[in-house]
């Protein structure tokens, strides 16, 4: 890395020649940002790149080329690899204002969304960065990145911690961390002290469980409701553990010969489900059929963050009026369905996570599973009859195998 002052002798204005820095880090890598300062060709010693002191402001001048140098030697003794935007941030102090960062990745992940050809539109990561924004906004009116230190998060920890559970406040301070690593991998920041997210997450209690066990989930069935939200809860249970905005985004097209293939809806994953719709989900299914509508259900035509939450508030208040006090949220059919196969029926693990759609990391995996149908429909079958048949008898543990 090599950095120089020097003065833009091709170009002249009133004031003089502009004075700009040369900053070379590689061929490839190189800037010449122009200060915002000037000076006369008599007025600039060329061999020490400083104004001489007949410049007629170079009491001010000066000053800023002393920083300057200051900030460059500061930058080789460090023996940190930057990149030319960097190191043209950190001198011009570009660097500061944490905020007008966070709106600019907020625009970017609104840009990610609006080309995205996902049907339904949950928000994204565009609403997760502005929530959290809001909170931070909160807390400190405006914040820049040198600001950001282990004392400055301590205060902030110390602040939420009469409003805020352990998670929540860590949740705050990961969305901090993450515009913060983002705006050094970009340059638009560059780090002078020590890192200031080492050891400062709060430690939390055990999260709950949002699973229903065979149990809860009984009563769930046998005490039936004519809520749509609850017809909706058990088709998430019912189709394979099926999330909900796989349930809102399915589409006729997704259904054929008796079976769901869809990939699943959520980030960037690439999972196929591939379950059979069992007579339990067809009568549900057949409920909301609409002749006119390329979708299984209505939920694609309200906003789906708005819809969820009030699915999630009607779904608790209508299981807790059942007196089943165990946490529930639009995700508990998901979880339960895992719960009840893996932990309560013992069943094989892989197929459960093929059943749901989650990522498998070994090879053989990536092509739609390694398992064949029947195997899959008879886990499927079994989960499904450990809720429904009243008297069901569970296996002896002499009669659980693993298929793995």
């Amino acid at each position: 890395m090599i950095v120089t002052i020097n003065l833009d002798l091709n170009s002249n204005t009133k004031n003089g020649h502009p004075i700009f820095l040369n900053i070379f880090v590689s061929k490839t890598d190189r800037l010449y940002p122009r200060t915002k300062l000037y000076s006369f060709a008599e007025h600039w010693d060329f061999e020490n790149e400083r104004p001489k002191k007949t410049h007629p402001q170079y009491s001010s001048i000066i000053d800023k080329i002393i920083d300057y140098k200051f900030k460059i030697n500061k930058l080789q003794m460090s023996g940190v690899k930057r990149n030319a935007n960097q190191i043209k941030n950190y001198l011009f102090g570009n660097d500061g204002d944490v905020y007008a960062f966070w709106e600019q990745r907020i625009k970017e992940e609104k840009k990610k969304l609006e080309n995205s050809s996902k049907p339904i539109k949950t928000g994204g990561n565009a609403s997760v960065y502005q929530f959290n924004l809001n909170v931070w906004k909160e807390y400190k009116s405006s914040l820049s990145f040198n600001e950001i230190t282990y004392d400055f998060i301590t205060k902030f920890k110390l602040e939420k911690s009469s409003t805020c559970t352990a998670g929540g406040i860590n949740t705050y301070i990961t969305k901090l961390k993450a515009i913060y690593n983002e705006a050094v991998r970009r340059g638009v920041y560059m780090s002078e002290g020590n890192y200031p997210f080492v050891k400062v997450m709060e430690k939390q209690k055990p999260t709950k469980d949002k699973h229903l066990t065979i149990s809860e989930m009984k009563m769930i069935i046998e005490n039936p409701s004519s809520s749509i939200y609850y017809k909706y809860f058990l088709l998430c249970f019912y189709l394979g553990g099926l999330d909900f905005i796989d349930l809102a985004s399915l589409k006729k097209s997704d259904i054929k010969f008796g079976r769901i293939k869809k990939m699943r809806s959520k980030g960037n994953t690439r999972e196929i489900i591939n379950n059979k719709i069992f007579p339990e989900a067809q009568k549900i299914m057949d409920f909301f059929e609409d002749p006119e509508s390329e979708y299984v259900l209505p939920i694609h035509k309200f906003s789906y963050v708005n819809y969820r939450h009030n699915y999630t508030n009607r779904i608790q208040k209508i299981i807790s009026d059942m007196n089943i006090y165990s946490y529930v949220d639009s995700k508990t059919p998901r979880y339960s369905f895992i719960h009840i196969g893996s932990m309560e029926l013992y069943q094989n693990r892989d197929i459960i996570k093929e059943l749901v759609g989650h990522a498998q990391r070994d090879t053989l995996s990536i092509y739609e599973g390694k398992f064949p149908l029947h195997i899959k429909d008879e886990v499927h079958r079994k989960i499904i009859d450990a809720v429904i048949e009243i008297n069901n008898k569970l296996p002896e543990d002499s009669e659980f195998t693993d298929l793995a």
